[in-house]
């Protein structure tokens, strides 16, 4: 089985079912196999080399452009449109990118850099491809290159195969019991893997209707879920306060979401309890990376542990270990590692960062800490890079950051550490407040004294309008630290 042959069984299977909608209308099944056979045909006669690139906004041009791509046998890489021009055309050269599929509002951004450029709103091809020239490939073969965000160093491409993502998929339609009646909405941009396996992939492998909106806006999202009878949502917790913030001033029925789930970094407990207040559903949390194809565990409406990111999908084995790589005991703090059918094939050309971030029996470092208690659950308390080390002790900025976002005044919040020289290292805690709110240093310090052990309480506060984010949503702690 290849993410080819899955869909076009559900365009068999659902040829008259909508599958998806966006801004400019909306295409069934057997429309869009006949866009995606349209695409390949376009790709075979412009003669593109082995990766092609996607820079596009979330839509049907790019559902046909990645499938039409695969069923050339060549690879889609999907392009960050919100990286620097420097990066954008470092992961072009990095790629060896000769075909991108862009549309003409992208398009200034690469210049002429390309040697064959498909305009999407241009007209093309009908002598397309027949189902019998399809390149179906096999369940090894890559099937995707997605590259990290690339916010502390050059993005990594992360090669993933159709049996990355089908078992990851595996593990997903069953935890989560999605089927043909799931109406999904795509509002994180397609060039991440947490969108591109659950807003696109997973509903063409059941048959599920996907709503893209090609930008995000509280209001919209409301709305949208209201008029189209959304049932499940995926975003990140930034994303998840603004819907908060909007559902408290205005009023939609959602009463057919049947689930929203957190994912892309740590879930504030305040949005957690809020959430569950305003909407008619529970806000579970999950953990994934690129590197395991989106999703490594999950909490779900009806086996969930509030604060952890839930127990690891059932095709997915995670271990705690120490600096020595020696497994940890329930409740035992130490690296997440990562085994399973979901675990890339590695990194484009760079076999010795491949080797270190895999073991020789296939395990992933993920470079995040956490535990697992006695129920199985998965706890996280941060990124092995971001702790901090305050007289010998390490302090996850996590926790600090978990406290902070609870008070009343705060919006917003990143903790760093920063040198110091009693200590070697202290936390410094980064703080947007709420609209017309205003707030002291000595206001939240005594907050913090009363809710953190002293050396774990910052010893700076530095407040802003707003806090910087990366390309998806992210809070960019290198930029702060910079």
């Amino acid at each position: 089985m290849t993410l080819i042959t899955s869909f076009l069984n559900t365009c068999k299977k659902y040829p008259g079912k909508t599958a998806i909608l966006d801004q400019n209308g909306s295409l069934c099944y057997e429309d869009l196999r006949k866009e995606v056979l349209r695409y390949t045909g376009r790709v075979l006669s412009g003669g593109a080399g082995k990766n092609v690139g996607i820079l596009l906004p979330n839509g049907k041009e790019f559902a046909a452009a990645f499938y039409g791509i695969l069923a050339t046998g060549k690879t889609p890489v999907p392009l960050n449109f919100l990286l620097s021009p420097a990066q954008l055309f470092y992961v072009i050269r990095d790629a060896e990118i000769d075909t991108v599929f862009t549309c003409k509002l992208f398009a200034p951004l690469l210049g002429d850099q390309i040697k064959h450029l498909f305009l999407v709103e241009e007209g093309h091809t009908d002598a397309c491809l027949n189902e019998g020239s399809i390149q179906y490939g096999n369940a090894e073969e890559q099937a995707a290159m997605l590259y990290t965000s690339g916010t502390s160093a050059n993005p990594k491409g992360v090669i993933l195969t159709h049996n990355n993502f089908l078992s990851n998929l595996e593990g997903c339609i069953h935890a989560f019991h999605f089927t043909e009646k799931d109406i999904l909405l795509g509002i994180l941009p397609l060039f991440h893997t947490y969108a591109l396996t659950t807003t696109l992939i997973l509903p063409v492998c059941v048959g599920a209707t996907i709503l893209y909106l090609p930008r995000f806006s509280g209001p919209k999202v409301l709305e949208m879920i209201e008029k189209h009878k959304v049932t499940s949502l995926f975003a990140i917790p930034s994303m998840y306060r603004v819907l908060l913030r909007t559902a408290e001033s205005t009023k939609h029925d959602l009463r057919t979401l049947r689930l929203c789930t957190s994912g892309g970094e740590p879930l504030p407990g305040d949005v957690l309890e809020a959430f569950c207040k305003v909407f008619p559903v529970p806000l579970t949390e999950g953990y994934g990376l690129t590197e395991a194809t989106a999703i490594v565990s999950v909490n779900l409406p009806e086996k969930s542990e509030p604060g952890s990111i839930g127990p690891p999908l059932d095709n997915v084995e995670v271990k705690i270990v120490n600096d020595n790589g020696q497994g940890q005991p329930a409740n035992r703090e130490g690296e997440i590692w990562v085994k399973g059918p979901n675990v890339m094939k590695g990194y484009h050309k760079l076999p010795k960062e491949t080797a270190e971030t895999i073991t020789s029996d296939r395990w992933l470092k993920t470079g995040d800490y956490g535990k697992l208690d006695e129920e199985g659950f998965l706890w996280i308390t941060g990124r092995k890079k971001e702790l901090i080390i305050i007289s010998g002790e390490n302090v996850s900025p996590t926790e600090i950051e978990h406290v902070i976002s609870r008070y009343e005044k705060v919006f917003e919040v990143a903790v760093v550490g920063v040198p110091d020289k009693v200590r070697g290292e202290v936390p410094k805690a980064f703080i947007a407040l709420r609209e017309h709110a205003t707030c002291s240093e000595e206001e939240i310090r005594d907050y913090c004294m009363t809710r953190l052990p002293h050396y774990k309480v910052p010893k700076y506060f530095v407040f802003h309008r707003e806090l910087p984010h990366g390309p998806t949503g992210k809070i960019l702690k290198r930029a702060l630290k910079e």
